[in-house]
């Protein structure tokens, strides 16, 4: 399955090209109803980002942040990674080299947030 919940407040999506992509954050999108959750994007199975993926990933953006979660996107191809750097939404973002990292930042912010 793309979509794990890795513990009660975070899901991990492994991504991969359209059209499974649109698969894949509408079940994200449906368990952000349920909760609010931080998520981290798995990138290394994406092999190109179209604008609809961009767009999907800007409301995801956007859910996340009004909810007050996290977002993290890591394991980006260069060629996925140039798409950002072209758009300028590298700046909006926050990368991590690979999904143990990510979860790592998580667990700290949280560990942060607690004090």
């Amino acid at each position: 399955m793309a979509v794990q919940q890795w513990d009660e407040d975070t899901l991990v999506v492994r991504l991969t090209d359209d059209p499974v992509l649109s698969e894949e954050m509408a079940e994200v999108n449906a368990r952000l109803d349920d909760a609010g959750r931080d998520v981290v994007l798995d990138f290394s199975d994406l092999t190109i980002l179209t604008s609809s993926g961009i767009s999907k990933l800007l409301r995801l953006r956007k859910r996340t942040t009004e909810a007050g979660h996290q977002l993290i996107l890591c394991s980006l191809k260069d060629k996925v990674w140039g798409v950002f750097l072209a758009t300028g939404l590298d700046s909006i973002y926050k990368f991590a080299e690979d999904v143990s990292e990510a979860l790592t930042r998580i667990q700290k912010d949280r560990a942060d947030n607690t004090r």
